[in-house]
């Protein structure tokens, strides 16, 4: 598979349904058929962690996303986020779900037991949105009631690591519509668990990690969040499609990568790798060469083209020798990477 490098300058990236509008744009984003709505192009938007630029090119009819939207959502959502590649991005940590470890780490809420909403810009009021968010066991019901009962798709039930203790679940939803009218679909959602809020992301994090180097192993730009977690984000190299429109390669369908700070100079990192289906033998049959634990396989949209199936695996050890493994593996994808 190729690998292309990236055409975006510095950026640091916050870390990893269709909302009906008439019946003619039911079941999926289908943009095209939305009076003033422009099809986005799926080039890469503005330098993530700044609220106020956008990067130097965007792609070709992408739209920058207004301050005064931005503002509107995370208001309704109480929840505040930042521009990243052209698209909103708002993490949602649940730090209400505590104790939480896998094969006996303990594993912080900004590390793995989150989700991201992500909004990209159509223009005339309308985002499309494409996002995750962490439940507990009895709150997924509730909470896919109202994905529905607010006409936001749901896509994917699943756990993004077997051996989770306790067990968390993680629900996908996508929905294109107006700005607010979604927002307001998705905090009603939120509203069902026990997550807190308001929420924002730390003020100046440090990390004991050598994010910098992270970043320049792997190909990507490097973030802090709480607890010192570094977060990376990879976006595939092909135009992906979703219910029909091209999206931004990086709402929420590219490749997160994690990393907890444990002390001693470990790390416990977490690459989510989105993979067409030819290169998911060869990618983890040599992650597993490695000895990455495999946390699981699936798909998290519906109506993708190319369908891409993600895998979260873990492994502890120094970071950038963990690093270097993901790269590795990387290697494998038709990803695109900074040289």
């Amino acid at each position: 598979m190729a690998n292309h490098p990236c055409d975006f300058e510095s950026a640091t990236i916050s870390r990893r349904g269709l909302l009906t509008i008439g019946a003619g744009v039911a079941g999926g984003f289908a943009g095209a058929a939305i009076a003033g709505c422009t099809m986005p192009g799926g080039g890469i938007g503005g330098p993530a962690g700044d609220t106020t630029t956008t990067a130097p090119s965007l792609a070709e009819g992408m739209k920058t996303f207004p301050v005064e939207m931005q503002l509107d959502i995370e208001r309704i959502v109480q929840a505040k986020g930042a521009i990243n590649y052209g698209l909103l991005q708002i993490e949602i940590d649940r730090t209400d779900i505590t104790g939480v470890t896998l094969r006996g780490t303990p594993i912080y809420p900004s590390f793995e037991i989150n989700g991201d909403l992500n909004f990209e810009w159509l223009g005339g009021g309308k985002v499309a949105m494409n996002s995750d968010l962490c439940l507990k066991r009895g709150e997924i019901d509730p909470f896919i009631d109202q994905l529905i009962r607010h006409n936001i798709i749901f896509q994917a039930e699943h756990q993004h690591f077997y051996d989770f203790e306790p067990i968390v679940f993680f629900i996908h939803f996508r929905a294109i519509g107006d700005a607010e009218t979604v927002a307001r679909g998705i905090k009603a959602a939120l509203n069902v668990t026990s997550t807190p809020f308001p929420q924002a992301p730390p003020k100046n994090p440090k990390t004991p990690l050598p994010a910098s180097r992270i970043g320049e192993i792997i190909g990507a730009k490097p973030s802090v969040g709480a607890k010192g977690v570094v977060s990376l984000q990879v976006p595939r190299a092909e135009p992906i499609v979703l219910g029909g429109m091209r999206v931004n390669p990086y709402l929420n369908i590219s490749l997160p990568i994690a990393f907890e700070p444990l002390g001693g100079g470990r790390a416990a990192a977490v690459p989510d790798f989105g993979m067409i289906p030819s290169e998911i033998q060869r990618l983890v049959g040599h992650m597993r060469r490695l000895d990455w634990d495999i946390g699981c396989l699936y798909n998290q949209e519906t109506d993708e083209d190319p369908q891409l199936f993600f895998s979260h695996q873990f492994k502890e050890g120094d970071p950038l020798q963990l690093a270097r493994e993901i790269r590795s593996g990387l290697e494998l994808l038709n990803v695109r990477l900074i040289d």
